[in-house]
């Protein structure tokens, strides 16, 4: 097999770990492949890296952002409608992978829509531990179902190699409006109802530097309040889009609920803020 694999490299700021990345995708044994540099307005020196590789053969796209759009889903979004390739990996700047990544990952592809490669959290110090995809839960290979709806089902997008969407339907897609869980709405959205299965022949690392982005821990209530809105919004959207179990609705709504009310401090709950919040959840429920 042979076909042309699009590889979207979003980038904001990340020059620090920008090489690595870069190194890990021109240097595949797999080498049918397109790159897609797009650059979200950074201000460190990734431009300096990244401009080696504007006239380089692979490079197919080389997209620099004058304004930072604040979401790195647009980006994705606009690989995807940019994207000639029979399948799709969006490669996060920050992250890296065996250089067997794609020709095992494709091998997977013969018998399923996504492979998701197994997955090892790294940062500076060295590659840290491997991390179970949720979907994997039960089996190796299956069918994205509501079943993983109480979970994000894929960690890391960086993990995985997917057959190519159709434009139309990435046009209707709506995981750009969700700032802070944009990726667990696209896998909705791309992913629902399709065969997934783990590569277990090659290794995407994760990169996790300090607390990261997703640790909730470390937010204030205005972001966990932005967070649990999110999630409501979400639900409220798979809702309309199918008949959902109103107890998996329910469950949903407290497992977010509960994300944000254990996060907050005694005086943050005595705020406006939290008061809107707990409206919210006995509304949505």
């Amino acid at each position: 097999m042979n076909t042309l694999v699009s590889i979207i490299l979003p980038n904001y700021n990340h020059a620090a770990f920008l090489q690595e990345r870069l190194d890990s995708i021109y240097n595949q044994s797999y080498r049918n492949f397109e790159v897609l540099i797009l650059d979200d307005a950074s201000t460190d020196t990734s431009l300096e890296l990244l401009t080696v590789y504007k006239d380089h053969p692979k490079t197919a796209h080389f997209i620099l952002n004058k304004k930072n759009t604040g979401s790195p889903f647009k980006q994705w979004e606009k690989g995807l409608q940019l994207a000639q390739g029979d399948y799709v990996w969006i490669a996060e700047s920050d992250d890296a992978c065996a250089l067997n990544f794609l020709e095992t990952q494709i091998a997977h592809l013969e018998q399923a829509s996504v492979a998701v490669a197994q997955t090892k959290t790294f940062n500076t110090t060295g590659v840290q531990k491997e991390i179970p995809h949720p979907v994997f839960m039960e089996h190796t290979e299956t069918i994205l179902t509501n079943d993983s709806l109480l979970y994000c089902p894929i960690l890391n997008v960086s993990a995985t190699v997917f057959k190519a969407l159709p434009k139309e339907d990435v046009e209707g897609f709506t995981f750009t409006e969700y700032s802070l869980i944009g990726d667990r709405v696209f896998y909705y959205e791309a992913f629902q109802g399709k065969r997934i299965v783990k590569n277990e022949h090659t290794t995407s690392y994760f990169r996790q530097e300090g607390t990261g982005v997703s640790n909730l821990a470390q937010k204030g209530i205005h972001y966990l309040s932005n967070y649990f809105r999110q999630h409501v919004s979400f639900i409220n959207y798979v809702s309309d889009t199918e008949t959902l179990d109103s107890a998996v609705r329910k469950a949903y709504i407290d497992r977010f609920f509960a994300r944000v009310r254990d996060r907050l401090s005694r005086n943050q709950k005595m705020s406006f803020t939290y008061a809107k919040i707990l409206w919210l959840y006995y509304r949505s429920r």
